[in-house]
Formats: C-alpha cells, structure tokens, sequence
C-alpha cells in the first residue's frame, strides 16, 4: 500500500513539474515573439515619391520623402535635396524637425529619430516656364544618419511632356481641306443668294 502512494506521488509531482515548465515555456514564447516581431518591423527605408509623374511647364509639383527608424533611435538625422535648375521651391514641410532651403538645395535638420517614428518631408514647387520638351528631371535625396552610420539615397525621375508641333506635310493637309471647305461654303452662300434674289 505504501509503495503504491509513493508511486502515485511520484507520478503527481512529475505531472505538476511538467505542467511548470509546459507554462513557463509558453510564457516566455508569449513575450519574446511579438517583441521580435515588432523589431523587425520597425525600420522602413526611406521612400520618395511625387505627386506626378509627367509635367508640364508651369505646373506644381510636390515631392515627398518618408522613412522610418529602427531598430534603435537614429541620432542628428540630416535629409539634403538638391532640386533640378528647373524647379522653383515653394515651400518645404516636415514633420520633426527644422526645413530651410538656399538656391536650389533644401536642408532638413530632423534630429534624434526614436525607433518606429515615422518621419514625412514634403517639398512643394514649380515647374518653370523655360523647361524644355521631353526633359527628365532627376531628383535625388540624400539621407544622413550619424548613429547609426547609415546613409540612403532615395531617388525620383520626371519627365516633361513633348511640345506638340504639327508636321509640314500635316499643316498643308490641313490648310489644303480648311480652303476646300471655304470654297465650297462660299460656293453654297452664292447660291443661296441667287435664288433669293430671284424667286421662280
């Protein structure tokens, strides 16, 4: 009888042992996986777009850079952007930090980036009057992180539309059919008057 109870003790404090570890296990699995997850989605490189992809002179044009730190704060972020000759700055927004711009170059002082901030640059201008046809306007933003050392270039091309110009042989086409039909409405006005001055 005795050896049965010390047997089913044994069973009973192996079970709870198991069940423990089993629970300290899952727990520690629970915190760990959605931190590491998290890490990994912390940092996005920074992107840049446009608000077009094809312009035309005198059109506005907004370019738009963003990124996101991590896994760790970036320390003195600076974001520089040297807009084409083309282009007329109208104003720069962002949303951390300090946005200047001299002549062509804008100058973004974001500072310290903690880890998962998004950060959002917008550059506002306009295409000048003096672009010529079929340009590319190649815009490129450089991304400067002291710590870390990383640095990105995020790059964006525009092009300006063709200046429509008729051909030689369209334009006399065109003037050939435009004087046809003036002969003929001439041709149908004579008629017309003829047979209003004289009624049969």
């Amino acid at each position: 009888m005795r050896e049965r109870k010390k047997r089913w003790g044994f069973v009973v404090l192996v079970s709870t042992a198991l069940v423990v570890v089993g629970l300290l296990s899952l727990t520690s699995t629970a915190w760990a996986t959605p931190t590491q997850e998290h890490a990994q989605q912390q940092s996005v490189p920074p992107v840049k777009t446009s608000s077009k992809t094809t312009v035309s002179p005198g059109e506005e044009l907004v370019f738009e850079i963003t990124f996101t730190a991590g896994p760790d704060t970036w320390y003195n972020v600076i974001v520089t952007d040297d807009l084409d000759p083309y282009l007329q700055i109208v104003s720069v927004t962002t949303s951390q930090g300090t946005a200047s711009w001299s002549g062509q170059l804008v100058t973004v002082d974001v500072g310290n980036v903690p880890a998962g901030e998004k950060v959002t640059i917008r550059i506002y201008c306009t295409v000048r009057d003096t672009v010529p046809g079929g340009y590319e306007i190649v815009n490129t933003a450089v991304l400067v992180v002291e710590r870390p050392a990383l640095e990105f270039r995020p790059r964006r091309t525009i092009n300006v539309e063709e200046e429509f110009v008729p051909e030689a042989g369209t334009l006399l086409l065109l003037g050939s059919g435009l004087a046809g039909l003036a002969s003929y409405a001439g041709a149908r006005w004579a008629k017309y008057r003829a047979s209003a001055e004289n009624p049969t």
